[in-house]
Order: C-alpha cells, then structure tokens, then sequence
C-alpha cells in the first residue's frame, strides 16, 4: 500500500512538474531552459527582527505559542539572523526559549524539502528515470551533483548511494547540535556569521577566525547570507561528507526496516564530527533528552505550507 502511496505522489509531482516545464518551455527560449521546472510551492514568510524585543512581538503576532501545540503549529516563517543583543538576554532560560522557537520552522522547512526531493527522486529512479536532456533529469543530474553522487544513474549502486545521501536530519538532533555549537545563539559566529553548526572552511573568504586556532591553522568558521543557508549546509554535510558515511548506514538501516528516525540513535554515529568525541556525543543526548527539546516531538508545519524544492534562496546558497 506505501508503494502505490508513493507512486501516486511521485506521479503527481512529477505530473505538475511537466505542466510547469511545458508552460515555461513555451515562454522560453529553448537555450535557456539549463535547470528544471519544478513546482514552485508556498514561500516561507522571511522576517527580520533587530531586537529581542522585536522578535518576540513578531512571535506573539502570528500567535506563534511555545512550546508548540503538537502537530501542525509551527508557522512557516524564516528568521534571516538572530537580532542583535540575542547573546545578551539575561534570562537563561528565555534565551534557549527564543533560539528553538527560531529555528525550529527552519529546520523544518529544511527537512520537508528534502522529504519532497527524496519521494520525487526515489520514484524517478525506481524504473521511471526520465529521457536526457529532459527537463527532469536535468533536475536529477542537479541534484546528485549536490549530494556528490557521481556516475551513471542507470548504475543500480548510483541509484542507490543518491538514495543514502537524501534524507532528513531529525529536528531534535539539528537543534541539540546548534545549541552546543552556539551556545544556544551567544556566539560570535552565530551572531556574525549566521553559522550554527561550527563548520569550517579553507577559503580565503567567507569564513570568521577562531579566537583560540592554532598559530599554524588555516580554518575559518564558516559563514552564511542568513540563517536558513547554514541549517541547509549542516545538512548537506551530513548527508554528503564521507566522515559521516556511518550515520547515513544507520539511517538507511532504520528506513528499510519501517522504524521512525529517533535523534537520540543517529546521534550515536556522528563521534566524527567533534574532536571531543564520544563526550561530544553524551552531550548532544542530553540535550536531546531536556524537557525544552522533547517538547517539540511531534511539531510540525502548519498546514497548506510547503518547502521550496527549487527557488531563488536554493539558487543562492549553491552557488
């Protein structure tokens, strides 16, 4: 029955994929059709909110209630930077309040986009990998250049390692790992930089130098035009980076044998992403484990409101 199920889904995104690539194709020259026509779903609301103050009139706003009220109450909305004095709300707790409730909707946004990607990918390559040069497969080409799959998508063991790489990053473990690289939203490159997961780079640019590297390092932490590019490159990282190859295993293990993906368990398998190891990895479980992230177990996004699998931010952040 979950095989139909997908089918049927696969075959009516793939079905309003092609109506919006003929509609296009008609109004466009046939030189410049270089990416595919994909859906264009409902935008996320973009906010910006230079004080604590501002941000919390934004959330009473829109009714936005913490912690949220189960399934289907978050509000699609994107906050681009944390506003200035976040590091320096007094209130402990109201300061751990504020990072989740802004950051969650992001990760979720994040996570159905890959949803949406992975179930339109997953039934094009089960049997139905459309022609080259289509405006699908370009779409498809796209995206395991993305996730860093190399070869033939004819090649079974190409199909397969792109369905290893696309999937979802649970939201408590994205959220418990933000906290600790961050601390919880007081750090100078999340406050600077948009960077939330501590993630280096060896460029020149684009990046902010650590206080305390060493005299003979090169790193810099990376950097982001705004929030929503560094949860979408944490989550390429773990989904791309071969230091993290065994969490995907055990992802796809838990995928086949019909078992939800629980943070608590993967985060078992990511001792490679701190230098601090397996301490790394108990304190990322106890956040998870905090009343204040437990909470939001069953969160959702509200309905009617979809991630972009395509659109101008996705152009942004890869290029």
């Amino acid at each position: 029955m979950k095989k139909h199920a997908i089918a049927l889904l696969g075959f009516g995104l793939l079905t309003l994929v092609l109506i919006t690539a003929m509609v296009i194709a008609t109004r466009t020259p046939a030189h410049a059709l270089t990416r595919s026509a994909v859906p264009i779903a409902t935008h996320a609301k973009d906010v910006n909110a230079d004080t604590v103050r501002a941000l919390d009139s934004i959330f009473e706003t829109i009714d936005y209630r913490w912690p949220p009220g189960g399934q289907q109450s978050v509000p699609p909305l994107m906050l681009n930077k944390l506003p200035n004095g976040f590091g320096e709300i007094p209130d402990v707790d109201k300061r751990r309040e504020l990072f989740l409730r802004a950051l969650l909707p992001i990760v979720l946004i994040e996570n159905q986009r890959l949803r949406e990607q992975r179930e339109l990918a997953s039934w094009l390559l089960e049997g139905n990998l459309p022609a080259d040069g289509s405006p699908m497969r370009d779409w498809l080409n796209k995206l395991a250049r993305q996730l860093r799959v190399r070869g033939d998508l004819n090649e079974s063991a190409v199909r397969e390692k792109m369905r290893l790489r696309l999937d979802e990053i649970p939201p408590a473990l994205a959220l418990a790992q933000a906290a600790i690289e961050t601390g919880w939203g007081s750090s100078r490159f999340a406050l600077e930089g948009n960077s939330l997961f501590g993630q280096w780079t060896f460029g020149k640019t684009g990046g902010l130098t650590p206080n305390n590297r060493d005299a003979d390092a090169t790193h810099l932490v990376a950097s982001f035009p705004d929030l929503r590019a560094s949860v979408r490159a944490y989550m390429r990282n773990l989904n791309t980076s071969t230091a993290y190859h065994e969490f995907r295993t055990f992802r796809a293990a838990t995928r086949a044998a019909g078992k939800p993906l629980h943070a608590y368990e993967l985060a078992g398998h990511l001792h490679r992403y701190s230098a601090h190891g397996e301490n790394y990895i108990t304190e990322i479980r106890r956040i998870i484990r905090s009343p204040a992230i437990a909470a939001l177990a069953k969160a959702s996004l509200a309905d009617g409101q979809q991630a972009l699998m395509e659109d101008e931010h996705n152009e942004k952040s890869d290029s």
